[in-house]
């Protein structure tokens, strides 16, 4: 590509063919204004701030649009273009209200800072006021439009990168405004309260409605979201101690700048009144503060005492996918040299086991093969088994920007209706639970016709034969009878995604949390394989998470399996590394699983448990059973931000720090590591998670000599690594890596190696067969499915967003979604309360009737503490991970009488 060189403001300089003068000149470090520029939207030149001066032939340029051409002399500042530029903005502080001492925008404001710096003052023009007025109800955002100056960064921010359509412009000439459709309440669009625009916008038009302090912070800290897998990068704006707003992180960011909205609005549960401030214990059934030294006093003894009486394994470890990298480090290390067990695991065991488990059985790698920025690249996307749009937002957003932008065709599998139906190509609706049956079907289909890639299949597969021949019987008609989806679809569908040069996989607990989630998984891989989809730039499988740092707390060797890196506990030469570094015997048998500590804590065998970061009396299946079990041990001790149910029933309350107290890193769904950054003070006497688990083991006279993240990532380097994984050693540098990551923006990276082009670990990946069962049917008497699931403004279990004044607000109370033809047999109407009962338990619930389900299908979020979904369900497992089936159950509803 042939340089083009340019004379700007009187030096020479050159860019590359397509670039702007805009794009020149800020590589080149010289500034010019402009208010409806960014660098992640398509320019238009809406604003004409950013004019610059041609010399050659005296043209006014917008440098936004206007690309480089070879020859051109540009001047930046000259007479005729700051004149320009001060008429420019003079137009636009005649119709701007005079309000800058009151406005909430405060130093933020982009109009007001080019205003000053051009060295204009009082507005000798005309004033032509917009009289704007617009009833807002939700609680995220208010707009005020008698300042907007019609950039329509918020109308572009909206359709290019979220994609989502809820707003443009509204009428023509000097009554045009950015708005919805017909100018209805935003609540009442398609708006998500993204806080896109919001972060977006140059002027004070879009702005918080809820404020706790107007005006410009002190400090602003870039971190890490705490909410689900994806790893946005958030700006935290603190003032006094108190983060005050979250926003976007930087133009770097991985995610183009965007966040959904829990990013942007659910982060004030680190305000709550509800969090824990003091250490706590029972007495006589009554919770009591304590000081810190006398409550880790009693943990230690305690739990020294039942290790001495009973054994080592008589204690379990429950760590947390939302807790950091170190400090799931450090709780492994805990549980192995202080208890002495491979006792431990992770919340993540409820939805991310099978993806570990199927993934790692066919491609000896345990996660998202390929980086989210080859998700844009790739000539079809399969989506199956997830909602992204609720779950893992910056994925939808990836997706929908595919397929507007891009042209990639959406292969989508999902029961339900989703925000991504209308962006589908084809979209095929099985019965629940019949996936796998489906995926045999589109891989028997590819086979029969030639449709697989030969050369990537013999040399870089192996069991290919065994594998075709348990396709036999998944012929498009068997598979029609098994799912519901016509066998034209199943062909079309097969077709489609083996003729795409790049044909990515998404899937998500839709998958994953089915009794028969690992050989979900499983057939998954099957189909990559089978058209070379792995290792290929816009191919791959994309496996989502669902907690920020689910990915992490694996890597670290929270699972009862395996030690940091997924070395098998079971590895002397693997043990022998970790017990020269920490001086101890380590245990080679390997422990006891999330819910098999519960079935040994019911037989009595686990005594003592040490819970971080979870909530397993609602995230749990059947929790009236868990709460039992719980309140049974010897002793218990619970480490959270809030006084949760299960911490309500624990011996000793350990108050933790929120993310935006600590030091740490994350570990996203496609492995990034990223930097979470301290931005105030913990709350109270609440300590970060990693200083309370090394409090803890000196108090049981087994100190761990770490006195910061840093040290513990240090470690972490030095022990994770395998020929399969760079497990955070930045691709191979050495220890002090780390030290570069700790001093490196948050959203900086050292990621898991990627299936990329190179060998698989163990040589071949391997084709591994699958047989699909049919679900069991459902008890009589019980005669619809219900589903269970995420929704966009609430999350988890909600022990966080419950707890969010602004997410709760929006979304208050539980529902349960039922189709229209089903609420009029029932005769239930829209807001009336039912009982959705199952063999298992009950919940109640507010109707919602929508188009969205079919008849004798039900949706159910899990988010609500007061209407536990799990009740519903019972303990059933899966025979390889141990995870429970959380994800669809047989269910009664009835109507409750109004008295």
């Amino acid at each position: 590509m042939q340089a083009i060189t340019i004379t700007l403001d009187g030096r020479e300089v050159s860019g590359y063919p397509g670039m702007t003068i805009l794009e020149l000149a800020k590589e080149s470090g010289i500034n010019i204004p402009t208010l409806c520029h960014d660098p992640q939207l398509a320019s238009v030149g809406a604003c004409r701030v950013c004019l610059v001066e041609d010399e050659r032939n005296g043209a006014l340029l917008a440098s936004c649009v206007a690309p480089i051409a070879s020859g051109m002399v540009i001047n930046t500042h000259s007479p005729r273009v700051m004149e320009r530029r001060k008429t420019v903005i003079e137009l636009m502080l005649a119709s701007h209200p005079d309000s800058c001492l009151v406005c909430d925008k405060g130093n933020r404001c982009q109009l007001r800072q080019i205003a000053a710096d051009l060295g204009i003052g009082l507005v000798k023009l005309q004033r032509l006021p917009q009289m704007v007025s617009i009833e807002e109800v939700n609680p995220f955002l208010e707009r005020d439009l008698s300042k907007c100056i019609l950039c329509a960064k918020c109308i572009r921010a909206c359709q290019e990168l979220v994609v989502e359509g809820a707003i443009d412009y509204f009428q023509r000439g000097f009554t045009t405004i950015p708005a919805t459709l017909n100018n209805k309440p935003l609540e009442s669009s398609e708006c998500t309260f993204c806080g896109t625009c919001v972060g977006l916008c140059p002027t004070g038009a879009l702005t918080e409605k809820e404020k706790t302090y107007r005006g410009t912070t002190q400090t602003v800290t870039q971190t890490i979201c705490p909410f689900c897998g994806c790893g946005c990068s958030i700006c935290l704006e603190v003032k006094d101690g108190r983060v005050l707003r979250a926003t976007p992180g930087k133009e770097s960011s991985v995610y183009k700048g965007t966040l959904c909205v829990r990013g942007s609005y659910g982060c004030d549960f680190i305000h709550s009144p509800d969090r824990l401030l003091k250490p706590l214990v029972k007495s006589n059934g009554n919770s009591e503060e304590l000081p810190w030294q006398e409550a880790l006093e009693l943990a230690g003894t305690q739990f020294r005492r039942i290790k001495d009486e009973y054994g080592a394994d008589s204690l379990a470890v429950l760590g947390s996918s939302k807790c950091t990298n170190e400090e799931n480090y450090l709780l492994q290390r805990f549980a192995r040299s202080v208890f002495g067990t491979n006792n431990i695991d992770n919340g993540s065991r409820l939805y991310n086991s099978a993806s570990r488990v199927g993934l790692g059985s066919s491609l000896s790698f345990s996660g998202t093969t390929n980086y989210l920025t080859d998700l844009e690249q790739a000539e079809l996307i399969l989506v199956i088994g997830a909602d992204p749009n609720a779950s893992a937002p910056a994925i939808s957003y990836a997706i929908k920007r595919a397929v507007k932008q891009h042209g990639v065709k959406l292969l989508l599998i999902e029961p339900r209706q989703t925000k991504l139906s209308s962006f589908a190509h084809l979209w095929l609706r099985p019965r629940v639970g019949t996936d796998m049956a489906l995926i045999n079907g589109l891989a028997k289909v590819i086979v029969d016709e030639g449709l697989l890639d030969e050369e990537f299949v013999t040399r870089r597969t192996d069991n290919f034969e065994a594998f075709a021949e348990s396709l036999k019987k998944y012929t498009p008609e068997y598979v029609e009878k098994a799912t519901g989806v016509p066998g034209q679809e199943i062909r079309e569908a097969a077709r489609l995604y083996a003729k795409a040069n790049q044909a990515a996989i998404v899937y998500g607990t839709g998958v994953t949390q089915h009794i028969t989630g690992t050989d979900g998984v499983k057939a998954l891989a099957n189909l990559a394989l089978l058209t070379g989809n792995i290792g290929r730039r816009g191919g791959g499988i994309y496996a989502l998470q669902r907690e920020n740092n689910a990915q992490g707390a694996c890597d670290m060797g929270a699972l009862p399996k395996f030690l940091p890196g997924y070395q098998s506990v079971a590895d002397a030469q693997a043990r022998g590394k970790f017990e020269e570094r920490w001086r101890v015997s380590l245990p080679a048998e390997a422990g006891l699983t999330a819910m098999e500590m519960m079935e040994q804590a019911k037989k009595g065998k686990i005594k003592g448990m040490y819970i971080v970061g979870e909530n397993p009396v609602l995230s749990f299946p059947n929790p009236r059973f868990i709460k039992e079990i719980l309140a049974s041990l010897d002793f218990l001790v619970v480490q959270d931000m809030f006084l949760t149910e299960t911490a309500r029933l624990a011996n000793v309350v350990l108050p933790a720090a929120s993310f935006a107290e600590k030091e740490g890193t994350f570990t996203n769904f496609e492995g990034r590591v990223q930097r979470v950054q301290k931005a105030i003070a913990p709350l109270g006497e609440s300590l970060p998670d990693w200083e309370i688990i090394l409090r803890l083991a000196d108090k049981m006279g087994s100190p761990m000599p770490y006195s910061s993240p840093q040290e513990v990532m240090d470690e972490v380097i030095g022990c994770c690594q395998l020929p399969a994984y760079t497990f955070y050693e930045g691709g191979g540098h050495p220890e002090s890596e780390a030290k570069s990551l700790y001093e490196a923006e948050s959203g900086s990276h050292r990621g898991v190696g990627r299936i990329h082009g190179g060998q698989f670990s163990e040589g071949f990946a391997r084709f591994c067969p699958v047989e699909y069962a049919p679900p069991a049917k459902g008890k009589k008497g019980y005669p619809f499915t219900l589903l269970a699931g995420t929704i966009l403004s609430h999350f988890g279990a909600g022990s966080r967003s419950s707890r969010s004044t602004r997410l709760r607000k929006f979304s208050s109370e539980a529902f349960v979604e039922i189709c229209e033809s089903d609420a009029r047999e029932l005769a239930i109407a829209d807001g009336e309360m039912v009982k959705v009962s199952s063999p298992a338990g009950e919940v109640t619930a507010k109707v919602k009737i929508t188009n969205a389900l079919r008849e004798g299908m039900l949706f159910m979020p899990i988010s609500f503490p007061e209407a536990p979904v799990n009740e519903l369900f019972d303990i059933v497992l899966d025979s390889e991970t141990k995870a429970p089936s959380l994800k669809a159950c047989s269910v009664k509803v009835d109507k409750i009488p109004i008295h």
